[in-house]
């Protein structure tokens, strides 16, 4: 099968009286690669990706969060921050960012059980993945060219985001707040990405209406 075409497209500047959507990263490419994509869509948004930088402890992630919206000048009222955040390392200590936002209302979390790649899967698939040790990350890697011809690729698979909305909302599991193996909160995030961006999203998928390539 042919590989799928990369998107270009003019990145807009964002209005005066855009708002900010903070994307905070435990990871330092992947995740920051995939909401880059957005980012310059829509001018009524400017979408922030926050590298996890010199470390991915959860109080360091917070640390990050506090430094960036003082850098942006951030308003609780207006802008709104995401901790895109795995569950393969830290699971005791993901209780900590959990309880950082109660203390701001704008801050939510994303998790993923066990990585971000089981975000990715859903781009392309329906249904918990039929993958043996499904709760080891490292699983996950490999899996994916499997599923995805080349790979997942930043430049163009995340325009699929709302197929990837509907096929982990259906399949989400949850033990509490914690996702179960196999499960992401990430359609959350979409669903208040979407809007933003909806508009501008059709119109590079009527460009190039299949950009997932299944293997």
């Amino acid at each position: 099968m042919p590989k799928p075409i990369k998107f270009t497209y003019k990145k807009k500047a964002p209005f005066r009286d855009a708002f900010f959507f903070i994307v905070v990263c435990e990871g330092k490419n992947r995740e920051p690669d995939y909401f880059r994509f957005f980012d310059g869509l829509s001018s009524r948004v400017k979408i922030v990706s926050v590298e996890s930088g010199t470390g991915s402890a959860p109080r360091l992630l917070i640390e990050n969060a506090i430094a960036k919206e003082e850098e942006l000048d951030a308003r609780a009222e207006r802008d709104s921050l995401w901790f895109v955040i795995d569950t393969d390392r830290w699971r005791e200590q993901l209780h900590e960012i959990r309880q950082e936002c109660n203390n701001h209302p704008h801050w939510l979390v994303a998790q993923s059980n066990p990585c971000f790649e089981v975000w990715l899967y859903f781009h392309a698939k329906a249904g918990i993945a039929q993958l043996q040790n499904i709760a080891q990350c490292n699983n996950w890697k490999p899996y994916l060219p499997t599923i995805i011809q080349g790979g997942f690729n930043p430049d163009f698979h995340p325009v699929a985001i709302e197929t990837a909305i509907e096929n982990s909302k259906a399949s989400y599991l949850a033990n509490g707040y914690f996702p179960e193996p196999g499960s992401t909160q990430l359609w959350q995030l979409g669903h208040k990405l979407l809007p933003l961006i909806k508009k501008e999203l059709d119109n590079l998928k009527d460009k190039f209406p299949s950009p997932v390539v299944i293997g």
